[in-house]
């Protein structure tokens, strides 16, 4: 049997020894505050942090209240919708991605609120490079799809993920969750990478990855953002690699987190799809198609916003009428002169309408 020990949890010791490092790191004295105010952060750590004994029990009392903090501050509201009974099922969610974190504590979110265990989370391994993702990723249910070196190497780390995935929704019943693609979607457009579904179904038979996709019983989540995460540093780097090479600099990734947890985002929509059947995969024939039924049942799921009806009225010069009132049309176009006033790149403005008109089509 593959031995599967290094995308476990961690538990015992090391649970132990991750807290310790969590409470040592440099964020710890920086976030604490601000996420639990009644404590100070030495209350926090003696009091909630240290009688903390599993993975499951931090999802429940740490990061189900970073959650409550992120709708408290940082939304006008959440809400999520559509075949809702499929969270008590194991399943393989696929997400849209516009977040770096909030996508999927989100959906941790939803699951706990419904007295379920989190979900496991499919992450990048860049990712791990970070100490505070390094350090939240063991102290979650999160593991990183490993890197080989050759070609070789490469392909049989994603098989050896393929195999897990499929050894926690099939063999042990429990929830794992990816997003459709490798990284964030920074032009509004959400489209799902064939090659993620290719490492779903590489542990199987390779002349049926049909009914090996629907051993997973895959579920698309629709993610909708009132005002988009990380909006504006998402269409400056888009612009800026436009210009040529784009190298990001040192802390930039952890700056994204702390951004995207902790800005403005407006309303949050997640609708949960209707899963992929065994005959809709089979009539598929490929990955690509499959990619494009996904693809469709996010879309279909997207709650647009009046941002996303001024924005593509902006680019086709239209009227879209009764989508939004003319407060909300300037609180946009404040929203844009600001962005370009603090980062005067060439072409932000355009590049912020199109990302935020995209789901209008």
């Amino acid at each position: 049997m593959q031995d599967f020990s290094s995308f476990y949890p961690c538990e015992d010791q090391a649970f132990k020894d991750t807290m310790q490092q969590l409470v040592q790191s440099d964020f710890y004295p920086q976030l604490a505050p601000i996420l639990f105010p009644e404590f100070t952060p030495d209350q926090l750590r003696d009091q909630v942090i240290a009688s903390i004994k599993d993975v499951d029990e931090f999802q429940s009392k740490i990061m189900f209240e970073v959650c409550k903090y992120v709708i408290r501050h940082t939304m006008d509201g959440f809400s999520y919708d559509g075949a809702t009974s499929e969270i008590n099922t194991p399943c393989l969610f696929i997400s849209n991605h516009r977040d770096i974190t909030v996508d999927a504590i989100m959906t941790e979110y939803v699951h706990i609120s419904n007295g379920l265990p989190a979900s496991h989370v499919v992450i990048g391994s860049n990712l791990f490079e970070m100490p505070l993702m390094a350090l939240l990723a063991k102290a979650n249910k999160m593991f990183a799809i490993p890197r080989g070196g050759n070609p070789r190497e490469f392909y049989n780390s994603l098989l050896i993920t393929s195999q897990y995935l499929h050894h926690l929704v099939a063999e042990r019943q429990q929830s794992a969750w990816i997003a459709q693609r490798n990284g964030r979607t920074k032009d509004g457009h959400d489209k799902t990478d064939p090659a993620v579904l290719k490492m779903i179904a590489a542990h199987g038979n390779r002349h049926n990855p049909a009914q090996t996709l629907a051993d997973m019983h895959i579920v698309p989540i629709s993610l909708s953002y009132e005002w988009e995460p990380c909006g504006i540093l998402k269409a400056r780097e888009t612009c800026l690699r436009r210009q040529g090479p784009y190298q990001k600099v040192p802390g930039e990734d952890t700056q994204s987190i702390i951004s995207g947890v902790t800005e403005f985002k407006g309303h949050m929509h997640m609708h949960f799809c209707q899963p992929l059947s065994l005959q809709e995969l089979q009539d598929a024939g490929s990955f690509e198609v499959i990619a494009q039924i996904i693809d469709q049942r996010i879309a279909d799921g997207y709650k647009l916003y009046p941002n996303n009806y001024i924005a593509s009225d902006l680019l086709h010069n239209t009227h879209t009428s009764g989508q939004y009132s003319t407060e909300q049309q300037s609180r946009f176009m404040q929203y844009l002169d600001d962005a370009c006033a603090k980062y005067p790149v060439d072409g932000l403005r355009q590049t912020l309408i199109e990302m935020y008109a995209a789901p209008v089509k």
